[in-house]
């Protein structure tokens, strides 16, 4: 059993039920949660704006470590690749950072406290998702395109510009991937998911929901959260039609970006709550 609080919610149709939250230890100065990711293994990897930025839980929600004391100046996105290695964004510093499971920083990409638009730079990245080959995207916020890198952080290629056409980008906050590779760019600021080819070819808009702000895709639905309102949509992935919402500001507190394990549990980071909330899905 997971060291959590026990809350159980489930209001008409909704198509998961709270079981409570993440523990955290004391010894970590809690900041806003930013973002929750889950490996193969069942590990939960935490990443938030207290000290220290990253913290590791077991499979059973045991405390491990924390690591990146310093580090971050505004901790925003975080993925674990088929390798187990932990990236972070930061947003602040306009950097990525691979880690080893166990906090040894491998790689940083981009220039610490150095925006910039060329190959090697980055302005306030946000997220970034992980192709079926390794190579990864990058949404580049800041710079209004999403990168697109090889495994060893090699620049491949860009697509979009700060605008509010196809294409185009207010803010490019989040980021999902699905089996066939198409990206799924929360727009935010320009109210939309934008759907694209793995190339970058533009494909669809969905609207009609608010603000995205994280996402996921699970089996063939397309989660949003949505931090303005405190409400997660689910697309469906072959039309964009919105099948399922839930949520209000007495369940969720500014949802960001999120994650589910293996046995379909859907972990949460709440940016004003400070927690990372834990659902199972309801029966």
């Amino acid at each position: 059993m997971l060291p959590i609080l026990t809350l159980l919610f489930a209001a008409a149709g909704t198509p998961y039920l709270s079981t409570g939250f993440l523990t955290i230890p004391a010894e970590v100065k809690l900041g806003p949660m930013s973002a929750v990711e889950v490996d193969a293994k069942g590990n939960i990897y935490v990443l938030h704006r207290g000290e220290p930025g990253l913290i590791k839980f077991n499979a059973k929600g045991q405390y491990q470590r924390g690591w990146g004391e310093g580090m971050f100046k505004v901790a925003h996105g975080l993925r674990v690749d088929r390798a187990g290695n932990v990236w972070t964004t930061d947003n602040g510093n306009h950097v990525l950072r691979q880690f080893s499971p166990d906090g040894q920083l491998l790689r940083t990409l981009g220039e610490v406290g150095v925006p910039g638009p060329d190959q090697t730079h980055f302005r306030a990245p946000d997220d970034i998702v992980f192709a079926s080959n390794g190579d990864l995207y990058v949404a580049d916020s800041g710079n209004g395109r999403i990168v697109h890198l090889d495994r060893d952080g090699k620049f491949l290629g860009q697509f979009g510009k700060k605008g509010k056409g196809p294409g185009e980008f207010a803010t490019a906050h989040g980021l999902a991937i699905d089996k066939n590779n198409r990206l799924y760019v929360a727009d935010r600021g320009n109210r939309r998911v934008q759907v694209f080819q793995p190339t970058g070819e533009f494909v669809a808009e969905w609207t009609g929901f608010g603000n995205p702000f994280g996402m996921l895709v699970v089996k063939d639905e397309l989660l949003v959260s949505e931090g303005d309102i405190n409400k997660i949509f689910h697309f469906a992935l072959g039309d964009g039609k919105i099948v399922k919402e839930w949520g209000d500001p007495d369940l969720l507190k500014l949802p960001h970006l999120m994650s589910v394990d293996r046995r379909g549990n859907l972990y949460v980071a709440e940016v004003n709550g400070k927690r990372v909330q834990i659902f199972k899905k309801a029966k």
